[in-house]
């Protein structure tokens, strides 16, 4: 499923401790057992992986994911790998919490803690692992060690790496399948069969401790994140039920949920999946709230979100959205949000991104020399509309993106496109916009932030109600989507490749120049 502003900005230096043998940390696995993780507190700090792969024959950087806090998105931090297979990167970790460590290539699942330098060391050869059903192969694989984390909070780090490789090589680890698979199931079913998974999954980790004993710290992790991750799939499917269906089963749904992550309430934090069960229950309330005349969102948000710091974290995610979408909030609005949002860290932030906002809106030679249309004919027909949009360009090629300023996806992909765009300066081709539900300051303050300018880049903001006439026709399945027309105007794909598959997308378009 990511974005915007970084917290922090990114630190990363040449590696230096490799340069000499004697300088690698000696490994540390204190057998004390360190304190368990408590409730969230948040501090400005940052997080320093130094590495080793072995076996070393290139690709692309190091990379780790983590969410942010304030935009409740996942940000990806890079750093070059040497000839040697050594790298050093540093990136923001306010809080302890989970992260994701070089996916696609390494693939572990981890925790950090703000202040500390992990030490890795990993053998490529050793990192992929056996195919299903492969009992020598699965057997050989668990009992080597393939990466090794040094540091202070080794045990910790290498606890939970053992736990996920032996979780990854288990037979009998059930996993959910795709949407069609979860919606074969009736709600009630539904709760019923994934709480059975969560049971199951429990169990394997209770086993596996008694088994081999965990670090307090990485036993209280792994069953965090799985209690959240069962639980995300409870909320995600929320958005597929019908009304009716919510109504029904509202009281054995939401109970269901709360048993799975009630124990862990304080600490949920260290999960990823743990803003993602926020947000969808507030979007249920809020969806509850539209539908019952004269209730009060946040009477019902009290009754689903019971710790303060949730409210708080709610509260400021919610101020974010807002931001995100270009908007700036106004003074009586940031007087509101320090009311109700408690923690230090989360206000500054807020307060940083706002006053980004208010220069960006103040600076209007960002926009000097933009195309942006507002005014519009009455156009009665999706077919009249397509018309006139693409008629002043007839004899170019025309990349037309549907986006919003409320579209995460659609503001994600817009990062990728200067390249595009360059390449193409001077030539027959265009980049049109057309903005859904995209209110003046947000539109322009977007543009302004993502760089959607040039000659050869236009904007269209349609009338609500032109812009749903042409997307019932146009749109493909949601936003964004990307559309090519050649150079007669006629529509060639609605499915055009997306700003990210840049190769792809040059390719497409050369084809019709």
């Amino acid at each position: 499923m990511i974005r915007s502003l970084k917290i922090l900005a990114l630190l990363a230096s040449p590696l230096t401790l490799f340069s000499q043998q004697a300088e690698m940390p000696p490994r540390m696995e204190s057998t004390n057992q360190p304190a368990r993780f408590g409730p969230l507190r948040f501090r400005e700090d940052s997080v320093t992986i130094i590495g080793e792969y072995k076996n070393f024959t290139g690709g692309p950087p190091f990379k780790v994911a983590v969410s942010e806090w304030i935009s409740n998105n996942q940000a990806t931090y890079s750093a070059p790998i040497d000839s040697n297979g050594h790298f050093r990167l540093t990136f923001p970790m306010p809080a302890p919490g989970e992260i994701h460590i070089d996916f696609g290539r390494a693939s572990l699942w981890n925790v950090a803690i703000p202040g500390e330098t992990m030490y890795l060391s990993a053998d490529m050869n050793k990192i992929e692992g056996p195919k299903r059903g492969d009992t020598a192969a699965i057997t050989a694989w668990k009992e080597h060690t393939a990466t090794i984390f040094e540091g202070s909070n080794a045990r910790l780090h290498n606890d939970i790496y053992r736990y996920w490789r032996h979780q990854a090589a288990s037979s009998n680890q059930t996993g959910y399948g795709s949407r069609q698979w979860n919606e074969q199931f009736k709600l009630d079913a539904f709760c019923d069969t994934v709480h059975g998974i969560f049971r199951s999954r429990m169990q394997f980790l209770q086993d596996y401790h008694r088994r081999t004993p965990l670090e307090a710290r990485a036993l209280q992790f792994i069953e965090t994140t799985l209690r959240y991750s069962n639980a995300s799939v409870l909320t995600q499917r929320y958005y597929y039920v019908l009304w009716n269906d919510r109504v029904k089963h509202e009281k054995r749904y939401f109970a269901t949920i709360d048993s799975i992550v009630r124990p862990v309430l304080t600490t949920g934090y260290l999960a990823m999946d743990y803003r993602t069960v926020l947000r969808d229950i507030h979007s249920h309330i809020s969806t509850k709230a539209l539908n019952l005349p004269g209730s009060n969102i946040d009477s019902l948000h009290n009754e689903y979100i019971l710790h303060p710091v949730e409210r708080s974290l709610t509260q400021a995610w919610l101020a974010s959205i807002i931001q995100r979408q270009g908007h700036v909030l106004d003074d009586s609005m940031m007087t509101a949000l320090r009311a109700s949002v408690k923690e230090p860290y989360l206000i500054k932030q807020l307060t940083q991104r706002n006053d980004a906002l208010k220069a960006l809106q103040a600076d209007n030679a960002l926009l000097a020399g933009a195309r942006l249309i507002t005014e519009f004919p009455e156009l009665k027909t999706s077919a009249e509309i397509y018309r006139h949009i693409t008629a002043p360009y007839r004899g170019k090629v025309i990349y037309l993106d549907i986006w919003g300023t409320w579209c995460i996806p659609c503001r994600e992909a817009m990062q990728h496109m200067p390249p595009v765009k360059e390449q193409y300066a001077g030539k027959d081709v265009v980049f049109l916009y057309l903005a859904n539900r995209s209110p003046m300051e947000a539109w322009k303050n977007t543009i302004k932030q993502h760089r959607i300018t040039g000659a050869n880049v236009v904007h269209y903001n349609l009338p609500a109600a032109m812009q749903q006439l042409f997307e019932k026709d146009y749109l493909d399945e949601g936003f964004p989507t990307y559309m090519l027309i050649d150079k007669e105007g006629k529509l060639v794909t609605q499915k055009a490749p997306r700003p990210h598959h840049t190769a792809e997308l040059i390719t497409a378009i050369n084809k019709l120049l």
